[in-house]
């Protein structure tokens, strides 16, 4: 099975934050997964909710993800293809969750693939930068419609797009 992912989260550190959205979408865009989670460490997280605009209310009466993991364990048992932007910042987070992962799982970073193509070069790093989602997905045309970027199922969607935009570019290419 191939999926998009993406998270929110009450902050950057994988050991010290947690997981406040998840969702999952296929390949064609159907939601597989969309779930809040209560933080079990975190009642607040101005930081993180500036940017994602989910509030400590939002979640109050939300399950938390160790209630969830049974379920999530088996959904991305099935994974073969995980496509993401920023992917192994959500994979650290699932895993510290608790969340297994096939051996096998092939990995995607959208905004990884992206950067070279954008071409802003850092001096600093010595590679190309990476680039938010909302600057891939402005690139690629994506019309986020009423939704917003850092909802994670909005998240899914853009990144969908600017993958399989990629991937058509990328065909005409060779």
């Amino acid at each position: 099975m191939i999926v998009v992912v993406d998270t929110e989260t009450t902050g950057l550190d994988k050991q010290e934050d947690e997981i406040l959205q998840l969702s999952v979408i296929d390949i064609n865009g159907v939601e597989v997964y969309n779930n809040y989670y209560k933080p079990s460490r975190h009642t607040e997280w101005k930081e993180a909710e500036a940017v994602n605009g989910i509030t400590p209310e939002m979640v109050a009466d939300a399950c938390s993800i160790d209630s969830e993991l049974e379920k999530l364990n088996e959904l991305f048992a099935k994974v073969t293809t995980y496509i993401g932007y920023n992917s192994y910042f959500d994979i650290d987070f699932l895993k510290t969750a608790g969340v297994k992962f096939p051996d096998n799982m092939e990995v995607v970073d959208v905004m990884a693939d992206f950067a070279p193509i954008y071409g802003e070069w850092s001096d600093k790093y010595g590679c190309f930068k990476w680039q938010k989602l909302t600057v891939c997905a402005s690139f690629y045309g994506y019309d986020w419609g009423i939704s917003t970027a850092h909802d994670s199922l909005s998240d899914c969607l853009a990144t969908l797009h600017c993958y399989k935009t990629m991937k058509k570019s990328n065909a005409k290419e060779n």
